[in-house]
């Protein structure tokens, strides 16, 4: 981490002077789960080989998809897309008539433009000409200077970026929760969730342990089942859990064994297992399904076992922002909160 607050700090006493006198900074622009990445058209295969090795993560919704969607853009296009959210400039030669290494030319001091084999070739800030942004140049003499960082650059960016999705995608979800619900859903069962603005609830059964809250456009699904006792010992009971409940709570729709995959995780505090897979309806003539996660752990302090479960129906459109923005919501999850507390 001394490497990246070093960059930080230099390349935020660069830019602070490009932004004085600017006046106060408005919100960052663009979705949540695109990068706006721009250089020449020469340098384009190899900065998304690049990017392509950092953000290489995939979510099956059922088809692939990616965490980050990178759109490339030309040198000329900058200054239209300064104000993004997540913006990445890059070059990779020293070439005079390569228009990414000419506007890099704008932007950097000599010491930084013309940085060695030996210096990394990554540089980022934050909040440079918006409010939460990560602003990223990459100044690199040649694929092999570029690459040789990959390992060290890798894991600090991928977290930066990471961040950046909760903190935007939170702020998004939970600026206008509906509170005076989350306080009677807490005082009720002894649990909180954060419940976004235009969330309804579709079910709340005290007497079978079960909550289950719902939006439209996408259609999104979380629900909520507890049982006393710990009930997670071993993965044949986890899975027969997992497999049986949406026959038990939904019951018009049912998992499917498509890309089902279950694994341990740490789901907040709590020890526990992750599934995730794909759903599908009981009616073929519905012909409704997507991807759905579920997080099944066990709270020692009330001693129960809690199963939420997230699912999206978002038919021959993109996905996977929606999935992470629903376990942005799950994670909002605290159990044995008093009222205060909250």
């Amino acid at each position: 981490m001394r490497f990246l607050y070093f960059i930080r700090l230099t390349f935020f006493f660069l830019f602070s002077l490009l932004a004085f006198g600017c006046g106060g900074k408005k919100d960052s622009i663009g979705m949540d789960d695109e990068i706006r990445v721009v250089c020449s058209k020469i340098d384009e295969p190899i900065v998304k080989d690049y990017l392509a090795a950092v953000f290489n993560d995939t979510l099956y919704t059922p088809a692939p998809e990616p965490l980050f969607k990178l759109i490339f853009s030309r040198p000329e296009h900058y200054q239209d897309l300064k104000k993004y959210a997540q913006i990445i400039i890059a070059a990779v030669d020293r070439d005079n008539s390569n228009p990414g290494y000419r506007l890099l030319h704008k932007l950097l001091p000599e010491s930084q433009l013309n940085n060695s084999e030996d210096d990394n070739p990554v540089l980022l800030t934050r909040d440079l000409h918006a409010k939460d942004q990560i602003y990223v140049v990459i100044n690199a003499s040649s694929r092999e200077h570029l690459f040789n960082y990959l390992d060290k650059n890798k894991k600090l960016l991928r977290s930066h970026y990471d961040e950046q999705f909760k903190l935007r995608g939170s702020r998004f979800l939970f600026d206008d929760n509906q509170t005076q619900v989350e306080e009677k859903i807490s005082q009720d069962y002894g649990w909180h969730i954060n419940i976004p603005w235009g969330w309804e609830i579709l079910r709340n059964d005290s007497q079978m342990n079960f909550f289950w809250m719902g939006s439209e456009y996408p259609y999104r699904w979380l629900s909520i089942k507890w049982n006393n006792g710990n009930s997670i010992d071993d993965q044949l009971s986890v899975g027969k859990q997992i497999w049986k409940f949406p026959i038990n709570n939904y019951k018009s729709i049912r998992f499917n064994e498509h890309r089902l995959k279950l694994e341990r995780i740490y789901f907040n505090d709590y020890k526990g297992w992750q599934c995730s897979g794909v759903w599908e309806s009981n009616d073929s003539l519905e012909a409704k399904g997507g991807p759905f996660y579920s997080y099944i752990f066990y709270d020692h302090h009330s001693d129960r076992t809690f199963h939420i479960n997230t699912l999206v129906h978002n038919p021959g459109k993109p996905k996977a922002v929606y999935i992470r923005q629903m376990r942005l919501i799950a994670k909002s999850f605290r159990s044995g909160f008093l009222k205060e507390n909250i």
